[in-house]
């Protein structure tokens, strides 16, 4: 378990280093989060069914990726290279949070995983964890899948709902103290 954590803390670091001395052109000028950006978030009226069908389509490809993937032989690296591009990932957008807002850009990042982020961390998980191949003996086989199925889907259209109301309330929220 320290390892782990010594890892994903590394590939963080690299992701905020990378952030910090490759992108920080990009991201105080160009970027997400800038103030025009941010501005614009802000004060924009979203439809909610466009967005929670934009968030359903995008989530639902990469959930369908990790599931293709979980169905190969790569499974076995796969939750390595996951964790480690996700923490990278996260690393990249904490930077570019506190380039652009310094220190609050730390709360932003950290509230911008709640709630949602913990929902697809579950459905990764099943999918990941779930074993494709029939043992011998397995009782009710297509009652298991079924479940397995309704419970990833299930569990993918409430972590899309959530980003739609709670996490854009949120963010919405976040952006407001950011620029009052």
């Amino acid at each position: 378990m320290r390892k782990e954590i010594t890892i994903a803390a590394c590939f963080v670091m690299a992701g905020v280093l990378c952030a910090c001395l490759f992108g920080y052109e990009y991201f105080s000028t160009y970027g997400f989060l800038n103030t025009y950006h941010v501005r614009a978030f802000t004060e924009a009226r979203l439809d909610f069914a466009t967005l929670f069908c934009n968030i359903v389509w995008e989530r639902g490809k990469l959930m369908f990726l990790i599931f293709v993937i979980a169905c190969t032989p790569a499974k076995r690296i796969a939750p390595l290279l996951l964790r480690c591009a996700l923490f990278f990932t996260a690393g990249i957008f904490a930077g570019a949070c506190m380039i652009n807002m310094g220190i609050y850009g730390l709360v932003v990042f950290l509230l911008s995983w709640f709630p949602h982020g913990i929902l697809y961390l579950a459905v990764i998980a099943l999918i990941m964890n779930r074993e494709m191949y029939a043992g011998y003996g397995e009782q009710n086989r297509t009652a298991r899948k079924l479940i397995f199925a309704s419970s990833v889907v299930s569990l993918l259209v409430l972590g899309c709902f959530a980003e739609a109301t709670a996490g854009t309330w949120i963010l919405k929220s976040l952006f407001r103290n950011l620029l009052a």
